[in-house]
């Protein structure tokens, strides 16, 4: 709110933007200009983007920035325009293991060509295995002008091994202004485990699509893409010759007349690009965003920042949480990794599979499902008709069906590695609570039941009155995450803060509210039993 205050006509501070008021605002004007602006300024400045490249932001996500990228950088007018794409053609053999999720990029493209009157779908050269790329003579021999990387990390926790980015870095620079690269960054940036200096090769060089969410821990609902300049001259050239018609919302290109839609140059000059080296937003977002999103990304960033460090420092950390998980995992008699190739193991995402050689597949599948129950927040009813309470620690785990994975996980540096471990035993936890419960049911079915334990964990007849009350009282405890919640974000604020004075200014503004909250929370404590029994 501080940094937006509303200004006079002669930019002098009358008044201050409130976070409700942020949040009303649309696409245009003040403060929405503004805060699009100094969202994309941070994150252009600390992904190390150099200041020739600008960066494209739009509605929707990861889905949308590619359909973005392949309707402008692609051309079915060129008869020598080839495009490589790192994974299999869909609906082939080696495509099954990716899941509908990856089969659905190439499916995309595929209809490009076949449908453009133009189009020639012989174009189009899959790679047999996902993720890699080939050598330069190799992409050059296909007459490739195109690379589409969307082959790893989100969905199959892959990730490129160094030898696939120096193919494909010497692959550009054997002819800079025909040869481009676009990768799905949204699981990448901020997770690149190649060295530093092949790191930011591969952010000057190649054209970068993500919603930034993934990576660093932004809000949803937008995309990001960074072009290099020449994937700009390539985008005017494409748009002058247009190979099909592109939505007005996802179009970079506008006509030099506004007057003459159809008839006058078209050009990225006028935007909607951000320009690194005026800081400016040239034309803005085209349909309405959040500004109050936007706003909390760039400073959810900036808190990264002085948190983790710099976005070096954010990819080394994020390596050495996939070497922890790694090396947990090689110790254990339950997990492997879905990835088997240690060269291209994500170092943002992770799989974990289930080796269980002890109950059959069904088994092993129920129990998995069962497992994910305990580990969110539905809990697990056991064939006695006892509540297990559930864990709350782990909701977003699943993994896509096809890809090799029991368990997905986000294991980027905004994670620490207790946090990683914690994770790891979370899961190896719920998994046997799941096959309990399972086999519990196989047993009801032969006339087996067992009595209801007394349990913390579990609700039955016997149960401790204080968890019954707790689970009764769904008030209170609504009441009580939603007091915990308003200090968290209070104390997270104040970590923000530089300084002891901005600290007690702080305090001396909202203190009071703070003992108020603080009284209602021990209050809510003492009235579900929690604080007599020292779980507080």
């Amino acid at each position: 709110e501080n940094s937006y205050p509303l200004l006079s006509d002669q930019g002098k501070p009358v008044g201050k933007s409130t976070f409700r008021e942020l949040n009303r605002s649309i696409h245009r004007g003040f403060p929405a200009e503004v805060v699009l602006r100094d969202m994309v300024r941070e994150i252009h400045r600390y992904f190390e983007f150099p200041s020739t490249n600008k960066m494209v932001v739009g509605i929707g996500g990861g889905h949308t920035g590619f359909t973005v990228c392949a309707m402008h950088l692609l051309n079915a007018n060129d008869p020598h325009h080839h495009v490589f794409i790192d994974t299999p053609r869909p609906e082939s053999e080696e495509a099954v293991t990716g899941g509908f999720f990856r089969q659905s990029w190439g499916t995309q493209l595929i209809e490009l060509q076949r449908y453009a009157r133009n189009g020639d779908e012989n174009r189009l050269h899959f790679s047999t295995l996902e993720g890699a790329i080939p050598d330069a003579d190799e992409l050059e021999a296909m007459g490739i002008r195109v690379f589409m990387g969307v082959g790893h990390e989100t969905t199959g926790a892959m990730d490129y091994s160094v030898s696939d980015i120096r193919n494909l870095l010497e692959w550009i620079d054997r002819d800079p202004s025909s040869h481009h690269a676009v990768i799905d960054s949204t699981s990448m940036i901020g997770a690149m485990p190649w060295g530093d200096e092949l790191v930011a090769e591969v952010v000057a060089k190649c054209c970068l699509f993500m919603p930034l969410q993934k990576a660093i821990g932004g809000n949803s609902g937008y995309y990001i893409i960074s072009l290099t300049p020449q994937s700009l001259d390539l985008i005017n050239k494409n748009q002058n010759d247009p190979s099909w018609s592109i939505p007005r919302q996802v179009k970079i290109a506008l006509p030099r007349d506004p007057l003459k839609p159809l008839t006058s140059e078209v050009t990225t000059d006028l935007g909607p690009l951000y320009d690194p080296v005026s800081e400016t937003m040239n034309s803005g977002v085209i349909n309405t965003y959040s500004t109050a999103a936007f706003a909390e990304t760039r400073f959810g960033l900036l808190r990264s920042e002085k948190r983790i460090g710099s976005v070096r420092e954010h990819n080394r950390r994020s390596v050495e949480n996939r070497d922890t998980v790694c090396d947990w995992v090689k110790c254990s008699d339950l997990l492997e990794l879905g990835v088997a190739d240690e060269t291209r193991r994500g170092a943002a995402v992770t799989l974990l599979k289930v080796v269980d050689n002890e109950i059959d597949e069904d088994l092993r599948s129920r129990s998995i499902i069962r497992s994910k129950q305990l580990l969110g927040f539905e809990g697990i009813t056991h064939a006695n008709g006892a509540y297990e309470q559930a864990l709350d620690v782990a909701r977003h785990i699943n993994a896509y069906p096809g890809t090799p994975g029991d368990y997905r996980a986000w294991i980027g540096a905004t994670r620490s590695q207790s946090d990683i471990i914690a994770l790891l035993e979370n899961v190896v936890y719920g998994y046997h609570r799941g096959r309990i419960a399972v086999i519990e049911e196989v047993l009801a079915e032969q006339g087996v039941t067992f009595e209801p334990q007394s349990d913390s964990r579990i609700v039955g007849e016997s149960a401790d009155k204080d968890l019954l009350t707790l689970g009764k009282d769904r008030q209170s405890v609504d009441e009580l995450r939603q007091l915990s919640e308003q200090m968290a974000a209070f104390w997270g604020a104040m970590s923000a803060l530089d300084s002891e004075d901005r600290r007690g200014d702080v305090v001396d503004r909202y203190g009071e509210e703070l003992m108020k909250n603080i009284e209602s929370y021990i209050a809510r404590l003492e009235k579900l039993g929690l604080r007599r029994s020292g779980q507080h």
